[in-house]
């Protein structure tokens, strides 16, 4: 069928999930797309997109998610301001702070981070933000940096009065802090994106995760592990936060803030996750490639090996031995705990998502009251896009245990991003009076 070779295309050039996307959506763009170009059928409109690196980024336009707001999750932005306060400038005293925001969709999320950094007293000579995005469109309207009312969300607008001047087409943003902001047009999922740059300490990758298929989740994970410097901070949005990251970062555990730090070898030094099933030509300019060695002939199911940044060079066997172990192989990992939860959170880090959502169904048609479990689900079940029944999940746990945190949270971002903010502000509400009343 055409309409699969586009989105198997697509999730080969952007690693966009149909699914999660939606056939309707894509088939919507092709159709306006086909109008635009002048052509009748969907196959004659392939063999032209097919042809056209043109054609190709005008189809990516139509399918992108702009959808963001200026200081979205206010949380993120104070911890990276107490961060960089008290954690990064006291050791960094003569230092650039080097910030990425990837996608930066229209510009809102940048601007945030230069006016957070000015408000904090960091002069602009002092910080660098890139910001890339994949979408040409986009930027350009970031670079013009006007902006209407739904760029405006929440009460707290003081930022608005400070670095925007109302005009009759919108709110014009303060060439001060537009030139702050470099714009890059780039695909996050090429295997030499910002290849050369200088490592970041700060990066925001949130609200793209949701929208990728699990290999493509697994590229740019390794390709912001390789960005990020050893001691720097990442955030993602709270829906992404999980299995998935905690492979190759540390989560800071901070309340309504999802922001990671890289995890460290022995000896101090970043360190790299490489999976089992790793493109060898897609990282050899970044990473050394070490396959996991197996005693049997049958692909290695244990889990994948982690390597330091300063790889040594493998080992050339003879052909004849390929299934010895040899001397300096790392020791057999243990074996996944018998708990099925537990083995299903395994099985969900390993990207086997169908499995880990019939393992949750098996253990909860047993266990119908295990709140812990419905979150779980639900967070498989986002991951592999059915939106609709992980917020039944989330919403059976609240019904469970109505203080519980994680599904709270859950429900709050997905009610956010489905632009239902009348639920969004009472979940939200509600998750402050519950931490208020923990904390007294």
């Amino acid at each position: 069928m055409v309409l699969d070779e586009i989105e198997r295309k697509l999730r080969k050039t952007i690693g966009v999930d149909p699914i999660t996307l939606g056939s309707r959506a894509i088939a919507k763009a092709v159709r306006e797309r086909m109008e635009v170009c002048g052509v009748e059928t969907m196959a004659n409109y392939l063999d032209v997109w097919l042809c056209s690196p043109q054609e190709l980024q005008a189809l990516i336009e139509e399918t992108v998610v702009p959808e963001t707001w200026f200081f979205r999750e206010p949380e993120s932005f104070e911890f990276l301001r107490r961060h960089v306060l008290f954690d990064w400038l006291p050791t960094h005293p003569e230092a650039i702070l080097r910030l990425l925001s990837v996608p930066c969709s229209t510009g809102e999320e940048p601007y945030s981070l230069a006016m957070m950094l000015l408000d904090a007293g960091l002069p602009p000579s002092n910080f660098v933000i890139d910001a890339v995005d994949i979408s040409k469109q986009a930027q350009v309207k970031a670079k013009q940096g006007l902006y209407r009312e739904h760029s405006f969300r929440g009460k707290h607008l003081g930022f608005r009065d400070r670095y925007f001047q109302e005009t009759p087409h919108g709110y014009q943003l303060s060439p001060a802090v537009k030139e702050t902001v470099n714009f890059i047009h780039g695909n996050l999922l090429e295997p030499l994106f910002l290849y050369g740059k200088p490592l970041y300490d700060i990066i925001f990758f949130r609200n793209l995760l949701i929208y990728l298929e699990p290999a493509a989740r697994d590229r740019a994970m390794q390709v912001l592990n390789r960005l990020l410097s050893p001691t720097g901070l990442l955030f993602v949005g709270s829906a992404e936060a999980g299995p998935m990251i905690e492979k190759r970062f540390i989560s800071l555990r901070h309340s309504m803030t999802s922001a990671y730090r890289k995890r460290q070898t022995s000896d101090g030094r970043a360190r790299f996750f490489v999976p089992p099933n790793a493109d060898e030509h897609s990282t050899s300019q970044v990473l050394q490639y070490q396959k996991p060695r197996s005693p049997s002939r049958f692909p290695s199911k244990s889990k994948p090996v982690y390597v330091s940044e300063q790889v040594p060079e493998p080992r050339r066997e003879h052909p004849q031995s390929e299934w010895a172990i040899a001397p300096s192989a790392p020791s057999p990992p243990p074996r996944i705990p018998q708990s099925p939860l537990i083995q299903a959170r395994h099985l969900a880090d390993l990207g086997r998502l169908n499995e880990a959502a019939q393992l949750c169904e098996t253990y909860l048609s047993q266990h119908r009251t295990d709140a812990n479990a419905y979150v779980l689900l639900g967070e498989i079940l986002q991951g592999m896009g059915h939106y609709e029944r992980a917020e039944q999940c989330w919403e059976k746990a609240i019904y469970l245990e109505p203080h519980h945190y994680q599904a709270l949270m859950h429900l709050l971002l997905l009610k956010e991003s489905h632009g239902d903010l009348t639920h969004a502000c009472a979940l939200r509400q509600r998750i402050q009076r519950l931490l208020k009343s923990q904390g007294e």
